[in-house]
């Protein structure tokens, strides 16, 4: 195999690496807030499946949501790799995107349980009927407006750190 067909097979390896590692953080996220508000999937997106089963919607919406962040993060993580005089081997990238990802899950989680606990302070004569649900629905959404701006922070910070990283 030449060289150059060994390169674009090596980055189509990374790229769907990197999109599957996107989809697992998107399922693993899901699995927990689907769990807290199905209802935020159910409800609040677009109907494509027919299931109301928080398992079927942490699925479809940790996939559907998550392969397309993946796929342009791993194109930049690429890009900034093979801009280095000596790539770093695209296994140690690997490891610093799941260590990120690691990170990402743990910030998201505690948005969750964070926004759910704080929610929780308001007196009981002060909530409205609907309290409970509107808790969790807070949540989760809150948790998820901010997945994509904490993705993109952290792929910029990715980007830095391989273009810095000395070997």
């Amino acid at each position: 195999m030449n060289a150059g067909r060994l390169f674009y097979r090596e980055a189509l390896i990374f790229l769907l690496r990197v999109v599957c590692l996107s989809c697992l953080l998107g399922i693993a996220i899901d699995m927990v807030t689907a769990n807290v508000a199905v209802e935020y999937f159910t409800v609040h997106h677009p109907h494509i499946v027919d299931s109301e089963s928080p398992w079927v919607m942490a699925l479809v919406w940790g996939i559907g949501a998550s392969w397309w962040f993946g796929l342009i993060a791993g194109v930049l993580l690429w890009w900034m790799n093979v801009r280095r005089t000596q790539p770093l081997s695209s296994m140690r990238i690997l490891q610093m995107i799941v260590s990120s990802l690691v990170v990402i899950w743990l910030v998201m989680m505690g948005i969750v349980a964070g926004v759910y606990g704080i929610a929780g302070r308001i007196p009981q004569n002060q909530r409205r009927v609907t309290f409970e649900s509107d808790r969790r629905l807070m949540a989760v959404a809150l948790a998820h407006s901010t997945e994509y701006a904490l993705g993109g922070i952290v792929t910029i910070g990715l980007m830095v750190r391989i273009a810095r990283i000395r070997e």
